[in-house]
């Protein structure tokens, strides 16, 4: 059995705003083969265009869409206004306050709807920053459903949340700006929290300290030290072949992190990582799991470079109460392995290793962003960065049989 094409997925209003909801959707249409176009999907007239259409669909209490198949799509949703796209395709700038969409109440969530796949993915993302809570469920054929996934608490408890943990430069990433009657629209990324303008708004988070801890990840990897990470390679075995069963082992040689085939013949080349130092490198790479983390898809390159990012966001590298001297990560697919990030997860040690600065002051060794959203979350699990999927954490639903899915927009009001 496969899922209904187009997939129904009904939006349910339970926002408490005032204002008309709009939709959005932008992606590529996975009907043409090899499409790599970004275009947005009109819903009323069920065609595909370079120009953002929304549909407006008031203040009912719910509202289904029908998405048809469709390759890294996103789903918008705005209260009070359409969302304005620059370039015709570009999103809202987030840390510009003259941005048109800046002062709007939205959020989204992805679906991807492949013919291959005959069956659609779909993820709550907070990615890029929280605003609006969202829930995701699918339905079976047998009645049951699939999650949920997403968030069950106000956008007013999540923002608490924030508000009440935070402190010091991680406070710059909540987005009150003046003039705005002091209240906050969203929560950003570390990695999007770019934004200093004196007197109207500071989003520019310093993840200068932050150099504390890579230094320490460096120094507790170096070559000749017995520590070392490993990555199962066979994810990449389809496209690259070679890498079934090869397990690559890292560890600092020379200022960089290697990677290379682990007791293998010498002829898989490595893989090294530059260090990151200085905050706009910090926010890239580790937070952002880009530039010197960046993981080109079915690459030899993507293992160790999301696997690393992800460890750096979740602080399990050098992590004192893991005692092991290699540590594995991503599920594996090979029998080498006895560990991965299941226990890890398991074991709670996400989000909790810390350390102690010259100054006497304690350093989280974290995504502090990452992980309030995932306090909140539903059974911890939502994309709060890239590659929390690698962490076995994220929202994906994904079953080849759901015959439609609810989001639901939980309570927005701040007030």
């Amino acid at each position: 059995m496969s899922s209904p094409n187009p997939f129904p997925i009904t939006i349910a209003n339970n926002s408490g705003s005032d204002e008309e909801l709009y939709i959005t959707i932008k992606g590529m249409n996975a009907s043409i083969e090899n499409n790599k176009k970004q275009q947005f999907y009109n819903l009323t007239t069920k065609t595909w265009s370079d120009n953002a259409v929304a549909l407006n669909v008031g203040k009912v209490k719910e509202k289904v869409i029908n998405i048809p198949n469709i390759d890294s799509g996103i789903v918008y949703l705005s209260f009070g206004s359409a969302l304005k796209f620059a370039d015709r395709i570009s999103p809202p700038n987030i840390g510009n306050p003259s941005d048109p969409s800046f002062h709007v109440i939205y959020d989204k969530f992805e679906i991807s709807f492949l013919p291959k796949d005959g069956f659609p993915f779909i993820d709550i993302t907070n990615v890029d920053f929280f605003c609006v809570p969202l829930k995701l469920e699918e339905k079976l054929p047998n009645g049951t459903t699939n999650g949920p996934k997403g968030f069950l608490k106000t956008r007013k408890e999540i923002f608490k949340s924030f508000e009440d943990g935070l402190d010091g430069h991680w406070a710059n990433i909540v987005q009150t700006p003046k003039g705005n009657d002091e209240e906050t629209i969203r929560i950003i990324a570390p990695n999007k929290a770019l934004v200093n303008i004196p007197d109207v708004i500071n989003n520019d988070f310093d993840a200068s300290s932050f150099q504390n801890y890579i230094d320490a990840v460096w120094d507790f990897y170096a070559e000749g030290k017995n520590k070392s990470v490993q990555v199962d390679m066979s994810e990449i075995a389809e496209f690259n072949p070679g890498y079934e069963n090869i397990v690559f082992e890292g560890i600092v040689k020379n200022g960089k992190f290697i990677f290379s085939e682990k007791g293998g013949t010498g002829k898989l080349p490595s893989i090294s990582f530059d260090k990151p130092s200085g905050s706009s490198q910090i926010k890239g790479s580790v937070f952002g799991c880009e530039d010197l983390f960046a993981a080109p898809n079915k690459t030899p390159q993507s293992v160790p470079a999301k696997n690393l990012g992800a460890a750096f966001n979740v602080g399990i590298l050098a992590h004192p109460n893991i005692k092991d001297n290699t540590l594995f990560l991503m599920p594996p697919t090979t029998k080498t392995q006895d560990k991965n990030w299941t226990t890890y997860k398991d074991e709670k040690v996400f989000y909790t290793n810390t350390m102690k600065l010259t100054d006497g002051s304690t350093l989280d060794c974290y995504n502090v962003y990452s992980k309030y959203i995932h306090e909140n979350a539903i059974d911890s699990d939502d994309y709060a960065f890239a590659f929390d999927d690698v962490t076995q954490s994220d929202s994906t639903l994904a079953d080849k049989d759901a015959t439609s899915a609810i989001v639901t927009i939980q309570n927005i009001k701040l007030s």
